[in-house]
């Protein structure tokens, strides 16, 4: 196993081989990965697609859903147009994709030709994820609000204000909405009326000799009656689903935008210090990091026991759920028992990868939608936009839903 050290040469080495060849760093990654090891990951069977309802697909953000999306070359199926940049991930249901746009508005969009089935305004712009559950579309505005609106028409059914802005997305779960607020709140609201169940405030604090604030600005994620969500104030925290009381702290080195993903007793989440952590989701205590070369804003996806996600570094890895058994006398946090792979020449990646069979898709900011072999890689195809992808697909029925910042939504086939 590289130590930090040797990884983070390793990783230079390789961003300087990908300036001079670009194309051989997408035909070509790293052949059986870091580690020598080689992953088996079988591929999926088309027919057990299901909804997709929510950020990376369930309420444990685990990017992780069932069928197998498009391996070949792709074409567009269709694409829509909104008046703003598309940062929001499309929620996928019942044949029809929810989607919010920086012009402020939230969309549903026929999922099999792309016809506007209605669209509801808020007052700035939605880059929150809807989360989609018993016909009810659950979103957050800038304007500092969250929607409950009917799936069927974008009735309005209740709105909950905040001080703040409302860019991450819902997580719902047994009747609660939980959301996070750049009023350093994360909120429990009732499905049915959006009553006020209880909040947990992060202050601000003083962290590494500066100020910080306890901004939440992504999605929070829902195990086991356990909320796992991060803030500005460069902390994961783990807060009980019922009360609202907070459970454990884990500190970071600089603020967390990546959404916390959990798979099996495990928190896996990104921070802006460079580092993937993998922390014990009862105790609050590390297993595991990883050093990049860059800001790790993606959600993390996980096919048991492989955890993939992208960095700023320009670079997607695959490493392992494991942690390496650690030095004689040694009390830091170990490694990932498995570095598998990495495959770097991208722009900063801020898309988080759905996994879908044995296939990884995920938007980037050099403007491509990208669908990378979970095993090695490898690109198997990418499909390019005309603005950069902060927007995390989503796949069903064979088709890759995806929105870009020039203003359009996308369902990519199979050519």
């Amino acid at each position: 196993m590289r130590s930090v050290r040797d990884r983070r040469g390793f990783l230079r080495g390789a961003a300087t081989a990908c300036v001079v060849g670009l194309a051989g760093c997408f035909d070509d990654p790293d052949d059986g990965g870091p580690d020598d090891a080689v992953l088996d990951v079988e591929p999926g069977d088309p027919d057990e697609s299901d909804d997709w309802r929510a950020f990376q697909f369930d309420a444990q953000n685990t990017g992780r859903a069932p069928g197998q999306g498009p391996t070949e070359d792709v074409e567009a199926r269709w694409t829509f147009p909104t008046d703003g940049a598309v940062y929001s991930s499309p929620a996928v249901v019942d044949d029809v994709v929810y989607v919010g746009s920086d012009d402020g508005s939230v969309y549903a969009i026929a999922a099999d030709d792309g016809e506007e089935r209605w669209r509801v305004g808020t007052g700035d712009s939605v880059s929150s994820s809807p989360a989609v559950v018993d016909e009810t579309v659950y979103v957050g505005s800038e304007d500092g609000s969250v929607y409950a609106l009917s799936a069927d028409d974008g009735e309005h059914q209740w709105e909950f204000e905040t001080d703040g802005m409302v860019s991450g997305s819902p997580t719902v779960v047994d009747d609660v909405v939980y959301v996070g607020s750049t009023d350093n709140n994360l909120y429990a609201l009732s499905v049915d009326d959006g009553e006020h169940q209880w909040e947990f405030e992060i202050e601000d604090s003083v962290r590494h000799g500066f100020e910080t604030e306890g901004s939440i600005q992504r999605a929070p994620a829902v195990d086991d009656g356990t909320v796992y969500v991060g803030s500005g104030d460069q902390s994961l925290y783990a807060v009980d689903a019922d009360s609202g009381e907070q459970q454990w702290e884990f500190e970071t080195d600089d603020w967390i935008q990546s959404r916390p993903t959990v798979a099996d007793g495990v928190v896996y989440v990104g921070s802006n210090d460079d580092h993937v952590y993998s922390i014990d989701a009862e105790s609050g205590e590390a297993r595991w990091t990883f050093l990049t070369e860059g800001s790790v804003t993606a959600s993390p996806a996980v096919i048991g026991n492989v955890v993939y996600v992208g960095s700023f570094d320009n670079s997607m890895y695959a490493l392992s759920s494991e942690v390496a058994e650690p030095d004689d006398g040694d009390d830091e946090p170990g490694d990932p028992e498995t570095f598998y792979w990495s495959t770097s020449g991208f722009q900063q990646i801020r898309s988080s990868a759905a996994a879908v069979g044995d296939t990884l898709y995920v938007g980037n900011e050099d403007t491509y939608v990208y669908a990378l072999s979970a095993e090695d890689g490898e690109t198997r195809w990418r499909f390019s936009t005309d603005g950069g992808i902060p927007s995390s697909p989503a796949v069903v029925d064979g088709v890759v839903y995806v929105g870009s910042r020039d203003g359009n939504v996308y369902a990519l086939e199979e050519a």
